[in-house]
């Protein structure tokens, strides 16, 4: 049972005064969009997918997005009551109790924080052949990884809209090149012609459903944190509604599309054999094809700034979970200290940057490579954390309306929150299945990655239960700072 406040409510009573935010539902979409990295996953891991899965790939981003539309429906509508920018962790303390919710936003902590860092290992391993290919110039990717690293410190504790400014620059350029190359190919039509059997029921589910989920559900990984900018929004409800929505949306639609387009560039048999014979080339040899070479460069670069821009958005996710953290008093309150200067939260951006760079030196110092071990190994943590921890959100979404529905209809409150339960069961399920085939290693190291998010789950419970023994005040806070 919930030890959350029972009090009812009505919409909006708990969001605080609307209008005292600076960023509007566009600044939000492009956060997510961006911290998707439209080409850079679309260059590095779809590919993956239509090779172990087949083309169906493409009608499995339709699939999963009406899905989770139909899990924003329940969260969109408890999101009106929580006051807290706390996103997951809120909605999960408010409907699970605090010592659940304080263990999943340490989790989350987990989570995005090793996204961020990890994914400095693509970036560089991406750099690096950029300059090789462009200029003839070896770079080594420690070189770029420290400069990633650097940028990053530096852009984490300047003003929160300048950076959604910069993420949807990049954003709307990483879009515009994948709509030409998608539109080169389709009016060229294709290497065997105009196909639709990619949305084909039988061909969504036909081949290695289990891989093409895990890869598939990556790529809407951080859309829940639009209400993590809940305090920045201008209205903190239609803002984060209108936000949540549109990301899901424009991913599932955009991804589709092109992944369809990349297929026919090659045929349906064509594209797997390419995907699985040259995966990191598919999409620069089908713009060199059907768009021309100068297309080509510009994938290569804009691929690595893709990733940058993906770094970026984690990093400010992390930065602001640390933040909710610090106020709620489960860690230091030092984390909730924000600049005079630029109102970011400088303590938490700095401590993250530190983190990453004690890994990128552990990386650096041992002659690990950046892409299999930095990136992929740690990724296992994050690919099985986020379907997790919208597990559970679901589940504190049906807990939450279920004695009182506030007003909120029952499609939101009941029916759209049990199929997501149901719907994400079977989802992690799959991830836990294929870890192997993700990590492509054997033995304990397909336990131990995993294992990290229940150890982070213990910490936060193990916390919260001291905090409810020793410091009663305090605990109510938990994820429900706004309550106060």
């Amino acid at each position: 049972m919930s030890d959350a406040p029972s009090s009812a409510r009505e919409p909006g009573e708990m969001n605080g005064p609307s209008g005292q935010g600076t960023l509007s539902a566009r600044h939000i979409i492009f956060f997510v969009i961006a911290a998707a990295a439209p080409l850079g996953f679309a260059v590095g891991s779809t590919p993956l997918a239509i090779g172990r899965g087949g083309i169906g790939t493409a009608g499995m981003f339709l699939v999963v997005g009406a899905f989770l539309m139909i899990f924003a429906a329940g969260y969109t509508a408890m999101a009106r009551f929580i006051p807290n920018a706390g996103a997951l962790f809120s909605f999960i303390a408010s409907g699970l109790g605090r010592p659940l919710g304080l263990g999943t936003a340490f989790v989350a902590v987990m989570a995005y924080a090793i996204a961020a860092t990890g994914s400095i290992g693509p970036f560089s391993v991406f750099a690096s052949q950029a300059t090789s290919q462009l200029l003839g110039t070896e770079t080594p990717w420690q070189f770029w990884a420290f400069a990633c690293w650097a940028a990053v410190g530096v852009l984490g504790i300047v003003n929160i809209e300048m950076n959604m400014k910069f993420l949807g620059a990049v954003m709307v350029i990483e879009v515009l090149l994948l709509t030409v190359l998608s539109a080169g190919v389709i009016l060229s039509g294709g290497a065997e012609g105009i196909s639709l059997q990619a949305f084909r029921p039988d061909t969504i589910s036909g081949g290695e459903v289990g891989v093409v989920l895990l890869v598939v559900f990556a790529a809407f990984a951080g859309f829940e944190a639009t209400a993590l900018f809940r305090e920045e929004a201008k209205d903190p409800v239609r803002t984060i509604r209108r936000a949540t929505y549109a990301s899901i949306a424009i991913i599932a639609v955009f991804q589709a599309f092109v992944t369809w387009s990349v297929i026919q560039a090659f045929g349906n048999l064509g594209a797997v054999k390419m995907a699985n014979e040259m995966p990191t080339e598919i999409y620069t040899v089908a713009a060199n094809t059907y768009v021309g070479p100068f297309m080509s460069n510009l994938i290569v670069i804009f691929v690595v700034g893709s990733w940058f821009t993906s770094i970026l958005a984690f990093h400010i996710a992390t930065s602001r979970y640390l933040v909710v953290l610090g106020r709620d008093r489960a860690i230091s309150p030092v984390f909730a200290r924000k600049s005079a200067r630029f109102g970011s939260p400088w303590v938490a951006s700095v401590a993250h940057t530190t983190f990453s760079a004690v890994v990128l030196l552990f990386c650096a110092v041992r002659g690990l490579d950046p892409y299999l071990d930095l990136f992929v190994l740690g990724s296992v943590p994050v690919v099985l954390s986020i379907p997790c921890m919208e597990l559970l959100t679901a589940a504190a979404i049906l807990a939450f309306f279920w004695n009182d529905k506030r007003g909120v209809g029952l499609w939101a409150s009941t029916i759209a929150p049990f199929i997501s339960v149901i719907a994400l069961s079977v989802v992690v399920y799959y991830v836990l299945v294929n870890i192997p085939m993700f990590t492509g290693r054997e033995g304990a190291i397909n336990w131990i990655l995993p294992g990290l998010n229940l150890l982070a789950l213990s910490v936060g419970l193990l916390r919260a239960f001291w905090m409810r023994r020793n410091r009663p005040e305090e605990y109510r806070l938990i994820g429900h700072w706004g309550e106060r």
